[in-house]
């Protein structure tokens, strides 16, 4: 009776894995452990399905920054139109040395706005007042990048 039950079990497993083959995306093994521990830690939060065109978007350079454009009334838009747009603040200093932080990322079409390299689907980050080259804390994560 308890191989029976075995075997009735290992059948019906296999059927559910066959059948539910293609609800199943496939991603690296690392991407499974980042979302586990993302589970763990931020049991709240779910994560965002990925659509194969943010996967294409975040292999250019150019555009991985950038938010999609929305559509406006008479057309497409060129500039791309985000979720917020957040001012920056002045970092506070580092004690005798520069840090070896990252550029933000130009917005095209919008001077004096650039994306977080942190977080790049958070928003604009405003860094009018700001000359290039300037440290500057991360509205969205409060890490330190630089003006471009």
């Amino acid at each position: 009776m308890k191989g029976r039950a075995i075997r009735f079990f290992a059948a019906l497993s296999i059927f559910a894995f066959l059948t539910m083959s293609n609800a199943v995306e496939a991603r690296s093994f690392g991407d499974f452990l980042k979302a586990l521990g993302n589970s763990i830690s931020h049991p709240q939060n779910h994560p965002q399905k990925r659509s194969s065109e943010r996967k294409s978007d975040s292999k250019s350079t150019s555009k991985s920054a950038s938010p999609s454009p929305s559509p406006t009334a008479g057309g497409s838009s060129a500039t791309p139109t985000p979720l917020a747009v957040r001012t920056a603040s002045a970092a506070p200093p580092a004690h005798g040395k520069r840090r070896d932080a990252p550029y933000g990322i130009p917005v095209p079409g919008k001077q004096g706005f650039v994306t977080s390299p942190f977080a790049p689907d958070g928003g604009f980050v405003d860094v009018r007042g700001f000359p290039p080259g300037t440290e500057v804390k991360d509205p969205y994560t409060g890490k330190i990048f630089l003006t471009p």
